[in-house]
C-alpha cells in the first residue's frame, strides 16, 4: 500500500473532514544505475556522485548553503533562519477557499494528482468524507484551496471521482508562459485555411473521436527495455538492429486539399462499424 505523504484536515465552512493525501500515480520509468564499464575479468562497479566546489575540494554535506546569483554575478548566501522566515505558514489544514465550474479551469494548470482518503479512527472521519464525496458527486464543481507540503505553499484542486476524493496541485498563474511570448506566428491571407479546408479538418476530427481508454495505450519504449534487459540476463547478448537513418522532420503538404480527402477517406475507411457518423462533420461540410 502507499504511503500517506501529508496527513491533516479538509475544511469547507465549518466542515473538517480528517484526511490523508497519497500519490494517485507510481513511476513505472525503467531506471539504471550509473557504474564503470567493466574490462575483462573484472565486475561493474557503482559510480558514487560527489559534491565539489571550483577549487577541486569535496564538500561536505554540513558545509552545503544556499546561494543566489545578484545580477552583478556575485552570491548572496542565504542562512536557513533568512529562509524560515520566508517559509508558509505551517498549517495541517487544506481551505477551501471556493468552488469553480471545472470547464473554466485551463489542463495545463495542472501538475500532480493524488488521492485524498480519509483518515483516523470511528465513524465520525469517514462520514464526514462520505458527506463531502456524496454533495460533488455527479456536480461539475472543482474546490479550489492551498495545501503546505513539503514546506512549500501549492494551490489544489479537489473533485469527486470514482467515490472517492481527487487531489490535484495546480500551476499559480504566473508559472504558465504567456503563448504571446514564445514567438510570433506570422499572420496574412496567406496563412488562413479555407472553408472547405476547414469543414474537411473537421470531419476528420469527427471521423477520429472516440471514446478515451486508456488501457489501450502502454508504453512500448519501457516494455522492449524490460524484454532486452531479460534476453540479455538469460543469454549475455542481445541482437543489435542496423542503426536507423535519422528521419526527416515531416513538411506540410503541398496540397491541403488533397491531403485532407485522402486522410477522411483513411478514416473512413478503417473505421468501426458501430460507431455512428457525428452529425457535426456534416453541419460544419453543409455550412461550407
Amino acid at each position: 500500500m502507499p504511503r500517506a505523504m501529508w496527513t491533516g484536515s479538509l475544511s469547507f465552512g465549518l466542515v473538517n473532514v480528517p484526511v490523508q493525501v497519497i500519490s494517485a500515480t507510481r513511476d513505472m520509468d525503467v531506471h539504471f544505475h550509473q557504474v564503470r564499464r567493466p574490462s575483462e575479468g573484472s565486475k561493474p562497479e557503482r559510480i558514487l556522485m560527489k559534491r565539489v566546489a571550483d577549487d577541486g575540494e569535496e564538500v561536505a554535506w554540513g558545509e552545503l548553503g544556499k546561494g543566489w546569483e545578484l545580477d552583478d554575478g556575485s552570491i548572496l548566501v542565504l542562512s536557513q533562519d533568512d529562509l524560515d522566515a520566508a517559509a508558509p505558514e505551517k498549517t495541517k489544514t487544506i481551505d477551501i477557499e471556493q468552488f469553480a465550474p471545472q470547464d473554466s479551469i485551463d489542463p495545463i494548470l495542472f501538475d500532480h494528482p493524488y488521492w485524498l482518503l480519509p483518515h483516523g479512527e470511528g465513524d465520525g472521519p469517514l462520514r464526514a468524507y462520505r458527506l463531502l464525496v456524496d454533495a460533488l458527486k455527479g456536480r461539475d464543481e472543482v474546490g479550489i484551496g492551498r495545501i503546505v507540503m513539503r514546506a512549500r505553499e501549492q494551490l489544489v484542486a479537489l473533485r469527486e471521482r470514482d467515490g472517492l476524493l481527487s487531489l490535484e496541485t495546480m500551476r499559480f498563474a504566473d508559472e504558465v508562459r504567456d503563448p504571446q511570448n514564445t514567438g510570433a506566428i506570422p499572420g496574412g491571407e496567406a496563412t488562413e485555411p479555407e472553408e472547405q479546408e476547414i469543414a474537411d479538418a473537421v470531419a476528420l476530427i469527427e471521423e477520429m473521436t472516440d471514446d478515451f481508454d486508456p488501457s489501450a495505450y502502454e508504453d512500448r519504449h519501457r516494455q522492449r527495455l524490460l524484454d532486452l534487459i531479460a534476453e540479455k540476463a538469460k543469454t549475455g547478448s542481445v541482437v543489435i538492429p542496423e542503426p536507423e537513418a535519422e528521419p526527416e522532420p515531416q513538411k506540410a503538404p503541398a496540397d491541403l486539399m488533397a491531403a485532407l480527402q485522402e486522410s477522411l477517406n483513411k478514416a473512413r475507411g478503417t473505421k468501426k462499424p458501430s460507431r455512428a457518423k457525428a452529425p457535426a462533420a456534416d453541419k460544419a461540410k453543409a455550412e461550407a
